[in-house]
């Protein structure tokens, strides 16, 4: 699967939500613990998506006992007829998926000159992030940033082998002086910067599983954009804000502007030169539709003969 038709699955996938054609589970995300006595836990998020006649359950297990190429399954079935049409690993895909619907908000919330960019994030999602940039995003400059300005220049070296845009590192502080746009890949659980070290035209793509911000990114704000609210409301930045008494789930609906799939349809527009903060969270309808397509291919280079034997 090639960058540029990721790019192409994610709009569709956004757009199909924003229509009314896919939707996600309620809630959109269930928590299970693992065995008595260990620390693994489970996920599961769902997703219907029409114009594919699909559902799905995204299944991911987290713990010390887990490991990265057996800890994520899509389990995709028929949306008519309940039928179990594959089980998906998502060890790779997930990270195409979550690097593309970053830059595929990027793209869709910035103007064309070009920028400078700041990726706060050293992992395989950043990593995917860069190798995906140039197909999405190639008019921009990366300086790649994390808690330690020395784990960050290590691996802006040893990512240049593969990265076309032009990559550098600094200290998050510096790294967000001058940026256009703000993207949090990481796995941080306290503040890592404020609304204060921001540019007033800043764009963050805010993406990290756990918080990585206080809620004065929101409040200094011009324009709010989601993927999907209540996962949004589950997971990441404003799930935090939520738990610790930062504000309520009412304060995130009355503040939204739009989803990104109203802006990419067409139905509603933002100002883009002014400070906008996009929580994009991960909808389990772009999974999905990334593990049906897989699937397709799957049955065609295997043929009935061989697929029936499996």
């Amino acid at each position: 699967m090639g960058h540029p038709e990721a790019a192409e699955i994610v709009v569709s996938a956004y757009c199909a939500a924003a229509e009314g054609k896919a939707d996600v589970s309620t809630p959109s995300a269930l928590f299970l613990r693992g065995l008595a006595g260990t620390d693994t836990s489970f996920k599961i998020k769902g997703a219907v998506l029409d114009t594919l006649k699909v559902a799905g359950f995204r299944l991911r297990s987290y713990g010390s006992r887990t490991t990265d190429t057996t800890s994520a399954y899509l389990c995709v079935l028929d949306s008519e007829t309940g039928q179990p049409l594959g089980l998906v690993s998502e060890a790779w895909l997930h990270r195409l998926r979550t690097a593309t619907t970053g830059l595929v908000a990027c793209r869709t919330l910035l103007t064309q000159e070009k920028k400078r960019l700041a990726l706060i994030g050293t992992g395989r999602i950043a990593e995917e992030f860069v190798r995906v940039c140039p197909q999405i995003l190639p008019q921009v400059d990366i300086v790649l940033t994390s808690r330690s300005v020395e784990r960050a220049q290590a691996t802006a070296t040893r990512w240049q082998s593969f990265a076309s845009n032009p990559l550098s590192a600094a200290p998050i502080r510096d790294a967000l002086a001058g940026a256009d746009v703000v993207v949090t890949l990481s796995d941080a659980a306290e503040v890592l910067f404020s609304a204060s070290d921001l540019t007033p035209h800043a764009l963050v793509c805010a993406m990290g599983g756990r918080y990585e911000f206080d809620r004065d990114v929101l409040d200094t704000a011009s324009t709010f954009v989601v993927d999907e609210m209540d996962f949004v409301c589950a997971s990441g930045s404003a799930s935090y804000w939520i738990r610790s008494g930062q504000l309520v789930r009412n304060d995130l609906e009355s503040r939204l502007d739009a989803t990104i799939g109203e802006i990419l349809l067409g139905r509603k527009s933002i100002e883009k030169n002014k400070r906008t903060l996009a929580i994009i969270q991960g909808m389990a309808v772009c999974d999905l539709a990334f593990a049906k397509i897989v699937l397709d291919r799957a049955s065609q280079e295997a043929g009935p003969r061989s697929l029936k034997r499996t």
